[in-house]
């Protein structure tokens, strides 16, 4: 009986373990954001999280396809894609940038950028009907989707504001940004760099929109807000003396077509050439601990404030309780970048070809003058696996693939059938609903 208690209690730790996780994150130049996507698919894999959407915030049209391609090549083709909508324009990426070369050279499930999703609505659905405090979010490219969803109102995906959407279902927001070493520093770039960089590099210099983005995020965001600055995985720069947590060059080891490794190579080829591929780790850093927490490696300044100021200053101090902090580095750089380098370096999981189960107990809801098709989440019981979307068809034909649970009605007539889609693809057999 012990024993049979024993597996039990590990089941519902094992469970209880894996995240719901949502990556921000910007693939372009630097590709570091390509080993944190490697290291996402790898967690889940592993059964740490799972992958409820990846959002892009990138102004280059590649840049969610490069995303796209990656879920492809992981063979989880069906994570949703989201990309940020607020830019004049979007440009077409640079050779020089690996998102150019990976979102024409491999396969991917979004075929053109029209088919990549709002990223603020994609938040906003994904938000609506998870359960309260279940979300992870991982933020390490710039925050402009996340600014979006703060400052969004009320609409047909949820009566809520961003604001409230935040703070009813985010268990965390872990950040890539600032620079918080002894509690204080220089932004340099994600939370729009600083003034008194810009002597030291033009793209650490001070980025007005990105500083005020962020500014309003810290001071806005209701839910846990934790930081991983520029000196856990750069410290050396400036005059700092933090070390190095340098990742990458085990990539060599995989397949010469791996996408991560291109991603790596296709960065230094146009740069110092692609015998080392070494990078540092500072966005792997913010992943790591929203995913892992502080274990061996790091300790968390939480239950304080967090400031930006309008020239790029970072502090943090715990005199005021806001739910934000931030990490520093407790163990030595390179079993840091041991631990993040292997879970880079995970195999490619098989295509999951179980379905997921069917949507259960379909029922039609009112609120005020809308009218919507709710339904029970479905599960997908295969480790490495879980539901991402739901397919509406409409008298047998698609017309939706729902986010969430709930489907805005356009007029109650006709028969409806819903079925869920995981990871992979792989859809459940379709739950009915018929209207008289």
């Amino acid at each position: 009986m012990k024993n049979i208690y024993l597996v039990f209690t590990l089941l519902a730790l094992t469970v209880n373990a894996q995240k719901k996780v949502i990556l921000d994150t910007d693939p372009s130049y630097d590709p570091d954001d390509m080993g944190c996507m490697a290291m996402m698919h790898n967690m889940a894999t592993n059964g740490e999280c799972e992958i409820l959407a990846i959002v892009n915030t990138m102004h280059q049209i590649e840049s969610p396809l490069c995303i796209s391609a990656v879920n492809y090549f992981y063979n989880r083709k069906a994570i949703p894609v989201g990309d940020y909508m607020g830019y004049p324009e979007k440009k077409e990426a640079p050779e020089e940038s690996y998102d150019y070369h990976i979102a024409r050279d491999y396969p991917r499930y979004h075929e053109k950028w029209e088919d990549i999703s709002d990223g603020v609505k994609l938040y906003r659905e994904i938000l609506e009907s998870a359960q309260d405090s279940s979300i992870t979010i991982i933020v390490v490219g710039t925050m402009h989707n996340v600014y979006g969803l703060l400052k969004s109102g009320p609409d047909d995906i949820s009566t809520k504001t961003g604001k409230q959407l935040v703070a009813e279902k985010v268990a965390l927001i872990s950040t890539m940004g600032g620079n918080f070493l002894n509690n204080k520093g220089w932004d340099r770039t994600n939370w729009g760099g600083s003034e008194h960089l810009c002597s030291y590099t033009d793209w650490s210099c001070l980025n007005e929109e990105r500083n005020l983005m962020c500014r309003y995020v810290i001071e806005n965001c209701p839910a846990p807000f934790m930081a991983s600055g520029w000196e856990n995985g750069n410290g050396d720069y400036f005059n700092a003396n933090n070390g190095n947590v340098m990742t990458g060059q085990g990539l060599k080891t995989l397949p010469e077509d791996h996408i991560i490794r291109v991603g790596y190579e296709k960065y230094f080829e146009y740069r110092r050439g692609a015998h080392d591929i070494s990078r540092h780790s500072n966005d792997q850093c913010a992943l790591h601990y929203a995913i892992r927490g502080e274990g061996e490696n790091y300790t968390a300044f939480t239950n304080g404030t967090i400031t930006l100021t309008e020239k790029g200053i970072c502090a943090w101090d715990n005199i005021v309780d806001r739910k934000q902090g931030h990490i520093q580095k407790k163990r030595k750089d390179t079993l840091i970048a041991q631990e993040i380098e292997e879970l880079m370096l995970g195999d490619v999981p098989k295509l999951d070809e179980t379905p997921p189960t069917t949507p259960q107990n379909i029922k039609l809801a009112e609120n005020k003058e809308q009218k919507y098709l709710v339904w029970e989440a479905s599960n997908d019981p295969d480790k490495g696996s879980w539901v991402v979307a739901y397919n509406i068809f409409k008298d047998g034909k698609f017309v939706h693939q729902a986010y969430g649970t709930k489907y805005l009605l356009e007029d109650t007539t006709g028969n409806f059938k819903i079925e869920a889609v995981n990871a992979s693809g792989t859809v459940s057999s379709p739950a009915s609903f018929q209207f008289e």
